[in-house]
């Protein structure tokens, strides 16, 4: 094992994105739905997994919109491709989301946050997803 990997794997990880990086994908997901409850979100239930559809976690606002979000714990290097924002958007329109929110553990490509404002999906990056772990509250949820 060469000096440099030992020597990341040695140092204790600190801060709110090296806590969601350790998580596995279940965990990212229950993080997530906590985010949601925490948020003023009711009837928060975790699908993920094979069978999904598309739909990791889904809720309602405090004034009754269905929320519906997809989870991506993907490595901080990866982007998110318009093709997975595409398939999406059919999450969206299957689970006849008023909300709908893709929140990833990386950047998303030009293209997909394109496709993202064309039909009124919250990208949520890594940036935003730090700040909302951290209190800041998603505006879409308001």
């Amino acid at each position: 094992m060469p000096s440099l990997q030992r020597a990341q794997e040695q140092r204790p990880l600190t801060g709110v994105m090296a806590s969601i990086d350790a998580m596995n994908w279940r965990e990212f997901e229950q993080h997530i739905a906590g985010l949601l409850r925490r948020d003023g979100c009711i009837d928060v239930e975790i699908h993920g997994g094979s069978g999904d559809r598309g739909a990791d976690v889904t809720a309602y606002t405090a004034d009754g919109r269905r929320v519906v979000v997809q989870c991506k714990n993907f490595a901080p290097y990866r982007s998110v491709w318009s093709g997975e924002m595409q398939k999406f958007v059919g999450t969206k329109t299957l689970h006849r989301a008023d909300v709908a929110v893709y929140v990833a553990t990386c950047p998303f490509s030009c293209e997909s946050l394109d496709i993202a404002m064309q039909v009124g999906v919250t990208a949520v990056h890594r940036g935003l997803l730090e700040a909302w772990s951290a209190g800041a509250k998603l505006q879409v949820l308001k």
